[in-house]
């Protein structure tokens, strides 16, 4: 399985509460949406945008904060394709696989992309490729439980193949 698209690139430490704030918490998937990167400074306007065909690509700790899993929802809402991070925060990393997006955490991404850059996430080789520099990086192996909840979309999807 490979994921292609391009980068948007965030820094370290960012905060689910900056990413979903708490105003847009709600049910209504069209609210939830419309939260999307609304308290992120410099942001706002490519939230609003179709994000169908992009990789978020962070630096330490992405997804830190609050544990609501709206904020994670919200990225799905927004069409983003994966998500790849030096590291992840661990709570927001189990809320966004939980629903199906693909999250995985890249160690050596010590120098992020260019925003807009194609890059690839290729799970069968685990590896981050970033087209315009060419590096090819090691992505961490996912345990073979969240391997399989991946491959079904989701803890929801997976539990009912397992059934």
């Amino acid at each position: 399985m490979s994921i292609r698209g391009r980068a948007l690139v965030m820094g370290d430490n960012v905060n689910t509460d900056v990413l979903h704030p708490s105003q847009f918490f709600s049910l209504d998937s069209d609210r939830v949406r419309a939260g999307f990167l609304q308290a992120a400074a410099g942001y706002e306007s490519l939230g609003r945008s179709n994000l169908s065909d992009c990789i978020v690509v962070a630096g330490e700790n992405f997804g830190c904060g609050s544990s609501r899993e709206t904020g994670a929802r919200a990225f799905l809402l927004a069409g983003v394709r994966a998500i790849v991070a030096r590291s992840l925060a661990h709570i927001f990393s189990r809320n966004v696989r939980n629903l199906g997006l693909v999250a995985v955490e890249c160690p050596d991404l010590y120098s992020l992309p260019d925003q807009g850059s194609e890059v690839e996430i290729n799970l069968e080789e685990y590896k981050l490729i970033v087209s315009a520099t060419g590096q090819s990086l090691s992505i961490n192996r996912l345990d073979p439980y969240w391997e399989a909840i991946m491959k079904s979309g989701g803890l929801m999807r997976f539990l009912q193949y397992s059934e």
